[in-house]
């Protein structure tokens, strides 16, 4: 399966949608966040890798591994939602097994927290009090 255009976040807009409303799933070196798509059935993905992840070589190469994973993983998503992943720093130290052998152990609770969630709505009820 291909990486193709329609699989890709590429707008500033989409990944503020997920980040903003997303459910979260941590790991070591991941952050993932997931936001259900009601208008469509695509799994699209986007990678964030900062400059405390290291220098642009570093960068480059966490987002294409990450991408080779997705791509390989991608029937295991959940359909119709957006999955952003940040990197955090270390992930460069990886090899690709390494890194698709981390995101495997933790689509279990993925696929549970993309549902029922809204993108964009509140996380938690307003608290009341004085």
């Amino acid at each position: 399966m291909r990486f193709t255009r329609a699989r890709r976040l590429r707008r500033r807009s989409e990944f503020l949608r997920v980040q903003e409303g997303g459910a979260r799933v941590t790991t070591r070196h991941l952050l993932i966040l997931i936001a259900p798509r009601p208008d469509d059935t695509t799994t699209r993905f986007g990678v964030v890798a900062s400059r405390k992840v290291g220098c642009a070589v570093q960068r480059n190469r966490a987002k294409r591994l990450l991408r080779e994973v997705f791509r390989k993983n991608a029937a295991s998503f959940p359909p119709g939602v957006d999955v952003v992943v940040i990197v955090r720093p270390g992930v460069d130290e990886l090899a690709c097994a390494e890194l698709e052998a981390e995101v495997q152990a933790v689509l279990p609770l993925v696929r549970k927290r993309a549902g029922g969630k809204p993108a964009g709505g509140p996380e938690k009820p307003p608290r009341r009090g004085p």
